[in-house]
């Protein structure tokens, strides 16, 4: 594969994974500065706002991207014999770059506007969250061949662990940073998120057959 046609594949996913859905991502999470006073924001109620509300950006940005090779598009690769593993990793990647991206720009004018917190965990922790919530949606809208399940899903871990705080999922309890400041369960999150896609990467081409 020459540099032209690698080019030209990769503005294609980037054109198909950015689906209205980043737009309206961008739109919610612009709107949640007008509610609140950011000078009276300290770690606590940073954490809670990004993990309680901000971590749902997962569930939008994600799910869909099981559903890609539906309707069609799967000529793209299937019928030219790309393989589809690498492609859907980089949608993926695509996809958690945009949701980390959006997630620092969004903390970063919190402290900007007088809020007092360390802003790379805070990134990082919510950044982890908001993947693994969307990552999971994504595997159930896969296994399922049906987005709502894979919203259902992702939902269903978020009050699990709202209700629960994190007694049934223990090391993977999802608002880890509302009990404190960074800690390594997080990584835990970002494997399981990895893993995750890599199973959802191999699995799409069996459904695609079925």
């Amino acid at each position: 594969m020459n540099a032209q046609t690698l080019r030209s594949l990769s503005w294609y996913n980037l054109k198909l994974t950015a689906q209205y859905s980043w737009l309206l991502s961008a739109l919610l999470l612009s709107a949640v500065p007008f509610f609140m006073d950011p000078e009276m924001m300290e770690w606590g109620q940073a954490a809670r706002l990004g993990e309680l509300l901000v971590s749902f950006l997962g569930l939008l940005v994600y799910p869909h991207l099981a559903m890609l090779e539906e309707g069609g598009i799967g000529e793209v690769l299937y019928a030219k014999r790309l393989r589809p593993h690498p492609i859907f990793l980089y949608r993926w990647l695509l996809t958690t770059l945009f949701v980390c991206l959006l997630i620092a720009i969004f903390f970063s004018s919190l402290q900007l506007r007088g809020a007092v917190f360390d802003l790379w965990p805070m990134i990082g922790g919510v950044t982890i969250t908001a993947v693994a919530i969307g990552s999971t949606g994504m595997t159930a809208t896969l296994l399922f061949r049906n987005t709502s399940g894979g919203y259902i899903a992702g939902f269903a871990w978020y009050l699990l662990d709202f209700t629960t705080k994190g007694r049934l999922t223990g090391h993977f309890y999802l608002f880890g940073l509302v009990n404190g400041s960074w800690n390594s369960d997080k990584l835990l999150l970002a494997g399981l998120s990895c893993v995750l896609a890599v199973f959802c990467a191999f699995l799409l081409p069996v459904r695609k057959l079925d």
